[in-house]
């Protein structure tokens, strides 16, 4: 009987042991990760004023709104760039469409 209680202890040891070496880990990552600096962009980032006016640029006159998604003082990233740009290319031709057929 003596055997078995060991084992539970000392199992029960090891499992406390492995959950605080898990502490320890995920408190060195964590320290790692607020280290890092955020380059990632945030939700705040994506209303910034600039940002706003080009989105009004985009709907009110399409060729502005793309030339400030390219101007070098762009925030907006490579991927963005390319989405604004079919999103632009639609816009103008379902606007074409919509002035020349109806």
């Amino acid at each position: 009987m003596s055997s078995k209680i060991k084992r539970k202890k000392k199992s029960l040891e090891e499992k406390e042991a492995a959950k605080a070496e898990l502490r320890e880990r995920n408190r060195q990552l964590s320290d790692q990760l607020s280290a890092m600096p955020r380059t990632g962009s945030s939700m705040l980032e994506r209303f910034t004023k600039w940002r706003m006016i080009t989105y009004v640029c985009v709907i009110c006159l399409p060729p502005y709104g793309l030339y400030r998604i390219w101007s070098k003082e762009s925030t907006f990233v490579l991927p963005e760039r390319v989405v604004w740009t079919f999103i632009i290319i639609v816009y103008v031709l379902q606007l074409a469409k919509f002035f020349l057929i109806s």
